[in-house]
């Protein structure tokens, strides 16, 4: 009998903290909707496959793309580490040409980072891996403009 109460409190008292991880989780800081002007720095192929659709990006969206970061409310720093299939060579015996599989995703990041006095402060960030099939920097810049437009606009 006192086990199970013993056990009753303690799970009273974790389930709080529990709650208040996941919300935090999903929190968008407020400073992300005053923003509608962000200049993109980083990988060059990703930021021009960005600018190429400047256009489609910007329709219907709270967010312009600016030439230069002075001009910006936002920088929007790209990262991409292209990715592979290829072969692991084992140790011991091995056939010549065989070995294992190694699947490395195509990552594409996006840090945006707002001006706090002299310094730059990261108030959003996400990435996306994607497999081969979905290779190159296209598709995860446009999967991460869609994540900023949907948090900084409200989906718009």
């Amino acid at each position: 009998m006192k086990k199970s109460v013993g056990c009753i409190v303690v799970v009273a008292l974790l389930l709080p903290s529990l709650g208040m991880g996941k919300g935090k989780e999903g929190k968008i800081d407020p400073r992300l909707k005053q923003i509608h002007a962000i200049f993109l720095q980083g990988a060059f192929s990703a930021v021009q496959e960005v600018r190429d659709k400047q256009a489609e990006i910007e329709k219907g969206s709270c967010l312009k793309l600016v030439q230069n970061a002075e001009a910006a409310d936002a920088v929007v720093k790209v990262s991409y580490t292209p990715g592979f299939v290829g072969q692991t060579q084992t140790v011991g015996f091995q056939l010549p040409g065989m070995g294992i599989s190694e699947v490395r995703p195509y990552h594409t990041a996006f840090e945006l980072s707002v001006p706090e006095g002299k310094k730059m402060k990261k108030i959003w960030e996400r990435h996306v891996d994607l497999d081969h099939v979905e290779q190159e920097t296209q598709p995860g810049v446009f999967r991460l403009m869609d994540l900023l437009r949907q948090d900084a606009c409200g989906g718009r």
